[in-house]
């Protein structure tokens, strides 16, 4: 079958590799799509992710596909948890001691075929396009990140950033109750699309200052974007005893000054959020009954022979929306 391998640092390539056999705990699936998110990026680049990566594997983690063999729609959670060890039986999954991370550590949906797990398959709705299907794995990041944050009714929430993990948190925080959701994004077609998706005002980063962003009573800021500026703007624009969730993935060396005086004085709380633990049902379920749009998150659908030049030149094929790989 062909896959695309990520053998180190800007050196992906595609190749026939062989066909998997399942074991009896594991499913093959037939991957229709596999969306390129910014994760890949970082591995592209020779950051690291959510894990390491393990050189030679085949990247890619938001896909969807049947089940080898028969029409059944599905997608997979690309963590795998053995349910056994101290941190599963304590309830934090996503610290597994034997987690593996499809796409990372093992074979992912940058390939023809990927196996996982019977635990990491979740079937899909008829009417759900496997298109949109892809998009389950980002959706129950966010879904995760947006009940951290605490999201509820009544909240304003700032969301720094328009790309496509942005916009599934500004969907996500309007069905969890907030009354008011702005976003500031430096581009003008993603403010647009903001707006279009329930966003009740915008601002352009580029020239609204922290100060002002202060002054509209944020009381929950999401940042989404991992531009290091818009982490401190984050920090900077949060209400006085109010929630900031850095969300988005920075470089991994990079470093900012806090004063916790400051934190003293205005009462901030400062979250992150870690993958998905056991939010891929619930993302399936927001797609199928159309409680989050997605479609219109799509820039564009590639072949697998068309991804290493486009992660070659991430920034600009990247910049308009999720695009996605179609492998049949």
């Amino acid at each position: 079958m062909k896959a695309a391998i990520l053998y180190k640092k800007h050196n992906l390539e595609i190749a026939e590799i062989p066909l998997p056999c399942p074991d009896p705990d594991q499913v093959l699936v037939k991957v229709a799509y596999c969306g390129i998110c910014g994760t890949d990026v970082h591995l592209y680049e020779g950051d690291e992710g959510s894990v390491k990566l393990v050189p030679g594997t085949v990247p890619g983690h938001e896909l969807s596909g049947t089940i080898a063999g028969t029409d059944k729609k599905v997608v997979v959670d690309p963590n795998y948890y053995c349910g056994k060890c101290g941190k599963c039986l304590e309830g934090k999954y996503h610290y597994c001691e034997n987690i593996f991370n499809t796409g990372v550590t093992v074979n992912g949906g940058f390939a023809e075929y990927v196996l996982a797990h019977k635990t990491q398959v979740h079937s899909v709705p008829s009417h759900v396009s496997l298109a949109e299907a892809s998009f389950a794995e980002p959706v129950s990041c966010c879904i995760h990140g947006a009940r951290l944050a605490d999201v509820t009714e009544g909240d304003r929430v700032l969301i720094t950033g328009a790309g496509t993990i942005g916009l599934l948190i500004l969907q996500i925080c309007r069905d969890l109750g907030a009354s008011y959701i702005a976003v500031s994004e430096p581009v003008d077609s993603k403010r647009k699309k903001a707006l279009g998706l329930g966003a009740d005002s915008v601002f352009d980063s580029n020239t609204v200052s922290d100060n002002i962003l202060h002054k509209c009573n944020f009381n929950k800021v999401i940042e989404c974007s991992g531009n290091h500026r818009a982490v401190i703007t984050a920090l900077a624009s949060c209400a006085d005893c109010g929630t900031v969730m850095l969300f988005g993935l920075t470089k991994p060396d990079f470093e900012m000054a806090i004063k916790p005086f400051e934190l003293f004085k205005r009462e901030l709380t400062i979250k992150a959020s870690y993958i998905n633990p056991g939010t891929m049902k619930d993302a399936i379920t927001m797609i199928s009954n159309g409680r989050i749009k997605v479609s219109n998150l799509i820039s564009s659908i590639i072949g697998l022979a068309q991804l290493p030049a486009v992660m070659a030149d991430a920034e600009k094929q990247l910049k308009d929306g999720k695009v996605l790989v179609k492998l049949f």
